[in-house]
């Protein structure tokens, strides 16, 4: 795992400084490579061939191409045997070099051919063209500027900043995202200017003619269903599953697991604890914020009955404020999801101790892990009782905990059945307008945005689908990519710690997203595939058990040891005004909760202090 970036320019800018500012992702090694119009640099975590002859940037054997790359190729041992078949020789045991070689071979055919998470840049000398490419799920990220004959590219957007080439603008349109749903989502940012490149899609720069496409070479919305009978998908997934975490333990430094306790992570450490040469080394964290309400006791559970090398962590959260300012660092725009926080001190509690880890993201929303699936389930009786939304509205009081409830019938009762998902899924309650909290002129830039675009978009790319489906291929386009996968990449890369996903193997989620619905949610039961797939491989007390998930109390943090440090922030900022003081002090007086919106309005203020823009 590392970081790249590059660009192209008729005056050259400094690569070093661009390599520097993204060395906690690769403290192993930095280089680049720099020419009069364009310039490559890379940082290196090594886990496979820890020589130097596997440093970047990569050069290809004829000297043809340049390559800057990060992230793992899980199905690369497969293609080099495919390649020395066609007679291409290899002179590493590397996955950068199988990927070099098989480009020169097969060209951008070679992209959806790649079975792993990854984020690269090739350079053809002959062509003078450049090519940079995301993984099809997203779970490395790439970011990219073009305007002014520049086009300039990273894992990171401060070090896109490091060039000194892009002026710093606001994307309102990355704001109101941002607002309802903790991020920026697609290819948007907070920047005018910098953009995400957005999962399965790669671009072609042509340095002669100074112009670029940008083109898709897999989309996650071409679903073709399966017809395979329930016996024969719980069967498959077994071994798809069991193929993915085998293909994921290809490493040369040791690899642990992050063991949460739950059904996911314990599917992982049972096929790793059959498949790892090695001992198995198990991560469990428990935080002096939790109350002791962990999953510790399950996780050791687990690892007692994998006989894995199980490791506690007992975190200490006593400086939030000082840890939030990193996060704020690190993460380069505002994030609005706490649970960045946890993720981080636990990569920080093994930084250099630990290189790779593996974790379970994606089996919700591969195999309808969560409540709103349940729901969806059945769709057409709360479509029936959303019809009721006002009238329970105006019964239910303000101060009571139903009256949350009501946002998913109000999700439902949208006359735009395409925006029913975004509304499920925002943060904000149904009767409050994030908007309303900024002055008139920020106010009027967001009124001309709007905040549900990526949802309407695959909402129509979903629509023969039933609405469980539907949910799960949004959010497999949606939430993963631009929520949870910038959450884990950034917090852990920050400790220079590498996270791999069996969930997201290409093969298991092709299967997954082909079956149909109802052998994922069965009645009230959630995973109903999955657990049936685990059965006699995760022990039926987990299988079987409560879900017990684990919330970040920023909520009482504004309230109590947050609280000076919330009022100085936001009072200091720009955001600052008298709708904005009311929503803090009716938070801390507990009249209300408002620290969804408080929290965002937190870490946005401090963006805005250190990035230096203006709404």
């Amino acid at each position: 795992m590392c970081g790249i970036c590059g660009y192209i320019s008729e005056k050259k800018i400094n690569i070093e400084e661009m390599n520097r500012v993204i060395a906690h992702r690769g403290p192993d090694n930095q280089a680049f490579f720099q020419n009069n119009n364009f310039g490559l640099g890379h940082t290196r975590l090594s886990i496979l061939d820890l020589s130097d002859e596997s440093n970047q940037p990569m050069t290809s054997r004829s000297g043809r191409y340049i390559l800057v790359y990060n992230g793992e190729i899980y199905n690369f041992m497969e293609l080099k045997k495919e390649l020395q078949a066609l007679n291409v020789t290899f002179e590493k045991e590397s996955d950068t070099e199988v990927v070099l070689e098989g480009f020169e071979f097969w060209g951008v055919e070679l992209f959806e051919k790649l079975n792993g998470m990854f984020a690269f840049s090739i350079y053809d000398n002959k062509s003078n063209k450049m090519y940079i490419v995301r993984d099809r799920f997203g779970v490395k990220p790439l970011y990219y500027y073009s305007a002014n004959n520049d086009f300039i590219f990273a894992s990171e957007i401060k070090s896109l900043l490091a060039s000194n080439r892009i002026e710093k603008k606001i994307d309102y349109q990355g704001l109101y995202e941002y607002l309802h749903f903790a991020t920026t989502l697609g290819k948007t940012t907070f920047y005018k200017n910098i953009k995400k490149l957005e999962p399965g899609y790669y671009v072609e720069y042509d340095l002669n003619r100074k112009s670029f496409k940008i083109e898709p070479y897999r989309l996650n919305y071409e679903v073709i269903m399966s017809k395979d009978s329930l016996k024969d998908a719980i069967e498959k997934t077994r071994e798809l599953f069991e193929t993915s975490v085998k293909r994921q333990l290809v490493s040369d430094v040791p690899i642990g697991i992050f063991l949460s306790g739950g059904i996911d992570s314990t599917a992982i450490t049972a096929y790793a604890t059959k498949h790892y040469k090695g001992k198995v080394k198990t991560f469990s964290a428990g935080f002096d914020f939790d109350n002791g309400d962990n999953e510790l006791e399950n996780a050791k559970f687990i690892a007692e009955h994998f006989g894995t090398e199980h490791h506690e962590l007992h975190i200490k959260g006593d400086n939030i404020i000082d840890i939030l300012e990193d996060v704020n660092y690190h993460f380069d725009q505002p994030f609005g999801d706490a649970a960045n926080i946890p993720l981080y001190l636990m990569s920080k509690a093994l930084k250099g101790k630990e290189k790779v880890v593996l974790q379970g993201d994606g089996g919700d929303e591969l195999f309808a892990g969560y409540h709103r699936y349940q729901r969806l389930h059945n769709y057409k009786t709360y479509k029936f009782i959303s019809k009721f939304f006002y009238l329970f509205k105006n019964i239910i009081p303000k101060d009571s905990s139903k009256y949350k409830g009501l946002r998913f019938l109000f999700a439902l009762n949208q006359n735009d059945p395409s925006k029913e998902l975004a509304y499920i899924l925002s943060q904000e309650m149904f009767d409050e307008n994030p908007a309303d909290y900024f002055s008139k002129e920020v106010k009027r830039e967001l009124q001309v945005v709007n905040p549900f675009l990526r949802y309407q978009y695959f909402y129509n790319k979903f629509k023969k689908h039933d609405h469980v489906n539907r949910a799960l291929y949004t959010d497999m386009n949606i939430i993963l990519p631009d929520l949870y996968f910038e959450k884990v990449d950034r917090a852990t890369m920050a400790n220079s710690l590498e996270v791999r996903v069996p969930f997201l193997d290409n093969e298991l989620v092709n299967y997954a997203m082909s079956l149909p619905s109802k052998y994922k949610v069965r009645g009230k039961e959630k995973k109903y595939l999955l657990k049936k797939a685990f059965k006699g491989v995760v022990p039926d007390k987990i299988l079987f058990g409560p879900k017990k998930g684990f919330g970040v109390p920023f909520q009482y943090w504004l309230r109590t040891s947050m609280k000076d440090f919330m009022l100085n922030t936001i009072r200091e900022s720009e955001l600052y005004n008298s709708k904005i003081e009311a929503l803090m002090q009716e938070h801390i007086s507990n009249k209300k909760d408002n620290g969804y919106i408080l929290w965002k309005l937190l870490n946005l203020s401090l963006w805005l202090k250190k990035s230096g823009i203006s709404l």
